[in-house]
């Protein structure tokens, strides 16, 4: 049978996972034998890598050829990683993890791994999504969709729902931060509200032990931070065994640090009061995220989901259960639920593909007619498809979507938001704005993307050091002698997967602009082939 796969592909660690024949999402572990793989890579030679606990594991005598956190700069052009002489951009590193959990699921099962769904944090942006898609394109992978990770945990915990609920998904990984509002009824995750971090996880829990370690270091040893910080050696040391230290200490009351000769202890309470700042920070993003459903008309909650392995710390369950007290709270299987509501999707994607219009709102999955019978088969043994149809997934867009305008008050080039996040996907929405001059005969279209949410600006006008600009381009030519204030339509459609299309239209003339939106934060098309090239001469070990 020819398998949909779902993968987390986190910022620490990484898990795949399938719907085997009785309809049981299942967890496919790597070589080693692991449910999760860490999200590093270690660059061998210019033709070798390591992904994984080897990996891993060279940090603390390689560290210059290890790369990890890469999560944090998809979407990041700016950003490379210098090993043996080449480059490598975030979408290349993100593939060969992906290439990683592909090889060893393919080896366990004794067949291909082609057709997936890959997750992300539910506030990535356009850039982010893209770079993720991209990754696995260069990895060889089929990428049927790209979901939001707390969306997948709520399908994977919504699959044995009877009862309708409305949850929240508490989502702490190792890198990043999601909270979701979620609606779950019969064969329906309906998602209300979404909201996060891009650079807020357990790492940098682990970076506040570390941290904790070199103060100490420094005050014992009469040395500056500095000195410490320009060790290499050290700080990848330090690395692993802040981690480690974090971990102890979910289990311990009390655990000790060695590096470089120095040995420091660390009790429970000391780590919870360095990092209590971190966790109101969670605190805070939940109450933003619960005022933006508030408006959309859900005021209380039936459970609050824990997802994330950063969840596991004893700190998050007791600062929930004071901040939340009437809300029942709950793990949904931390470490592997993301993965599996990916590949639940991936199934429902397949046996129930969408038609016409709808197939072009949806983003309909390419499988081969063996996928999609056993898709259907599968979704058979839970009850849906005789008559009740496909699981319906309703989802958001996380940021806002703006234009750049001229302001008539001021005569002012300002940039409007226009489609505000939380918006329910699919969604087409029509501005109609006049030209500023007479005999104008270009359009210029600029969008950008931002975190603000509607009303929280006045006019709607974003700074433009908080805007991000996704994408430029021309339309016209316009026909000559129209006067200043000519209407100009343009519409903005995001679809089923958070992807936007932008077309421009001058009624009159019928002139019109379909603007393929080239994100300029993504890799090209070229450098895409450059990418799958690239890999193809690495060995994945």
């Amino acid at each position: 049978m020819s398998k949909i796969f779902g993968i987390d592909l986190g910022t620490t660690f990484s898990c795949i996972a399938y719907v085997d024949e009785y309809g049981k999402p299942v967890v496919v572990p790597n070589r080693e034998n692991s449910p999760v793989t860490p999200s590093v890579v270690f660059f061998e030679s210019a033709d070798n890598v390591s992904v994984g606990e080897i990996a891993k594991q060279a940090l603390q005598s390689e560290p210059e050829l290890v790369c990890s956190t890469i999560k944090r700069q998809m979407g990041n052009q700016e950003f490379t990683f210098f090993a043996h002489d080449k480059e490598y951009k975030p979408e290349t590193i993100s593939s060969l993890i992906l290439s990683k959990l592909a090889k060893d699921a393919s080896e366990k099962l004794g067949e291909p791994v082609e057709n997936v769904v890959i997750t992300c944090p539910a506030y990535f942006g356009l850039d982010e999504r893209e770079a993720t898609k991209k990754a696995g394109e260069i990895a060889g992978l089929n990428v049927l969709s790209i979901i939001n990770e707390p969306t997948a945990a709520a399908i994977s915990y919504g699959l044995d729902v009877q009862n309708a609920q409305t949850v929240m998904v508490y989502d702490l990984g190792g890198g990043t931060f999601d909270v979701t509002i979620i609606k779950v009824a019969d064969n329906v995750i309906e998602v209300v509200a979404t909201g996060g971090d891009h650079h807020l996880g357990g790492k940098d829990w682990d970076n506040a032990v570390r941290d904790y370690f070199i103060d100490e270091y420094c005050r014992e040893n009469g040395t500056t931070r500095d000195d410490v910080l320009n060790d290499f050696e050290l700080m990848a040391d330090l690395e692993v065994k802040s981690e480690q230290a974090k971990v102890q200490l979910s289990e311990r009351e009390s655990t000790k640090m060695k590096a470089n000769g120095y040995r420091v202890e660390l009790s429970r309470e000391q780590f919870e009061t360095l990092t209590s700042n971190l966790l109101e920070n969670t605190i805070q993003k939940t109450h933003d995220t619960m005022a933006e459903a508030q408006r959309k008309g859900v005021g209380s909650y039936d459970k609050i989901l824990l997802v994330g392995g950063s969840t596991r710390m004893p700190q998050v369950m007791k600062r929930l259960q004071a901040e939340f007290p009437n809300i029942p709270i709950e793990y949904c299987d931390p470490d592997a639920a993301v993965a599996k509501g990916a590949a639940i999707y991936g199934v429902n994607m397949a046996a129930f593909p969408a038609k016409g219009d709808e197939a072009d709102a949806a983003g309909a999955p390419v499988v081969s007619q063996e996928t999609q019978e056993a898709a259907q088969e599968i979704a058979r043994t839970w009850g849906i498809g005789s008559g009740q149809g496909a699981m319906v997934i309703k989802n958001v867009i996380s940021k806002s979507i703006a234009l750049q305008l001229v302001d008539p008050e001021d005569n002012v080039e300002k940039i409007f938001n226009f489609i505000f996040k939380n918006t329910t996907i699919p969604h087409t929405e029509t501005l109609r704005a006049g030209t500023i001059v007479d005999n104008q005969t270009q359009v210029h279209l600029a969008i950008f993307e931002n975190d603000y949410s509607a009303g929280a600006l006045p006019k709607d006008v974003v700074p433009a050091e908080d805007a991000k600009e996704l994408t430029n381009g021309d339309m016209g030519p316009l026909p000559s002698g129209l006067p200043a204030g000519t209407l100009i339509e343009i519409d903005l459609k995001i679809d089923a997967q958070g992807l936007l299309a932008i077309d421009a239209r001058h009624p009159d003339s019928g002139v019109t602009k379909h603007l393929e939106v080239q994100l300029q934060n993504v890799m090209s098309e070229e450098q895409l082939q450059e990418a799958k090239e690239q890999v193809k001469g690495i060995s994945i070990l």
